[in-house]
């Protein structure tokens, strides 16, 4: 699998189908333990719809046509973006607008750029579609960062779309403006879309309007990571009306209706003031958590930060005598704490950790986490 030092090469075994996602077989098979430790990327998970200010909030199993998804969730969020309906795809979470947004482009073959260090399922899907894929590395001299020249560099007619997470999964930088300015100017050149997955921009950035569809790329989101409402899966992309129709016309083949009952508890969430200023204390929540990560950090220099932009995840840099892959099932198994192994996101050498839970089991697992680096490194 590539890593974050190499540019332009293509990912390999394209003459293979489809390959399956190594994060999501490990993360199903590892993350059933009975609280998330530190590997939930995300804030709490919302377990109880009348935990929300607001409601009720009313499950209904039909009232109205979902075939192109619920019409009031689609003009709610255009609302949201200052974008209009027609822009407006709804899916069964992020990766599946990813996805579909992927097939819309790609319907009659071509090239896709996409970033590396990577949430790996994209990748997969994406390689399912493209005739070719390359990779565009966010390295770390450069701020996980993307360069526009070295964009430009992997462009050609032939290239369909450029997709990049915002924040940057795994390490949560966030991208600079001025630099997305120059990457949307660099697909426009060759006519190629570049798509945004913004799950985690939420936590630094609440307002859509701010978010990457209104600068000219296609947005991607969902109610999970900053939401908790990861069950509803719903997600949706923000792009333009031909693409919209031609992901839809995609979805004929696999999804073919949409869900009604999660996708009109969505719409009655979103239209809720009280429920929205709800989620954003939620947010500010999780976030300020990061404290806890501060703290640990001062007492145990062995571990070096990746600094995030904002959010509930860090990644940390083990000392070089320890394997990622064999850290995290060591700790897992022998002291019952969970992290991301940083190879699974193709950063070798790292762990991802998640402060968003409960304080008191941070705080535990942390400490755990350090005496468990110091006794094996």
């Amino acid at each position: 699998m590539p890593n974050s030092d190499i540019s332009g090469t293509e990912s390999p075994d394209l003459q293979v189908l489809w390959h399956g996602s190594q994060i999501q077989e490990w993360a199903k098979a590892t993350l059933q333990g009975p609280t998330p430790s530190l590997a939930r990327s995300a804030v709490p998970v919302v377990t109880e719809l009348r935990e929300i200010p607001g409601g009720p909030f009313t499950p209904r199993i039909a009232g109205g046509s979902a075939s192109y998804g619920h019409q009031g969730l689609r003009e709610r969020l255009a609302q949201l973006y200052e974008a209009s309906a027609e822009n407006i795809l709804l899916a069964q979470g992020a990766s599946q607008a990813n996805f579909l947004i992927a097939g819309a482009l790609l319907e009659q073959g071509g090239t896709a750029v996409v970033e590396s260090p990577v949430y790996e399922p994209v990748l997969r899907g994406i390689e399912m579609l493209a005739d070719r894929v390359m990779r565009l590395p966010r390295r770390a001299e450069r701020n996980y960062q993307p360069d526009p020249r070295e964009l430009a560099g992997l462009l050609t007619a032939d290239t369909k779309l450029v997709w990049l997470t915002n924040l940057h999964n795994p390490t949560q930088t966030a991208l600079e403006m001025d630099h997305f300015a120059a990457l949307v100017a660099a697909c426009d050149k060759v006519g190629a879309q570049l798509i945004v997955d913004e799950v985690y921009l939420n936590f630094i950035q609440p307002d859509f309007r701010a978010h990457a569809f209104t600068h000219g790329a296609i947005s991607v989101n969902s109610l999970d990571k900053t939401w908790g409402l990861d069950q509803l899966r719903v997600g949706w992309a923000v792009a333009p009306a031909k693409v919209v129709e031609r992901a839809y016309k995609f979805n004929n083949l696999m999804g073919v209706v949409q869900p009604y009952v999660t996708e009109d508890l969505a719409d009655q969430i979103l239209r809720s003031e009280a429920a929205l200023s709800w989620f954003q204390l939620r947010r500010n929540t999780a976030c300020g958590q990061m404290r806890l990560l501060m703290a640990f950090l001062k007492s145990t220099p062995e571990l070096k930060l990746l600094p995030p932009s904002g959010g509930v995840n860090a990644c940390l840099q083990l000392p070089g005598s320890l394997n990622d892959m064999q850290f995290s099932e060591r700790l897992r198994t022998e002291r019952g704490v969970t992290v991301f192994p940083g190879s699974l996101f193709e950063l070798p050498g790292y762990i991802r950790v998640s402060i968003g839970g409960d304080p008191v089991e941070v705080r535990q697992h942390l400490t755990i986490l350090g005496e468990a680096v110091r006794e094996w490194r």
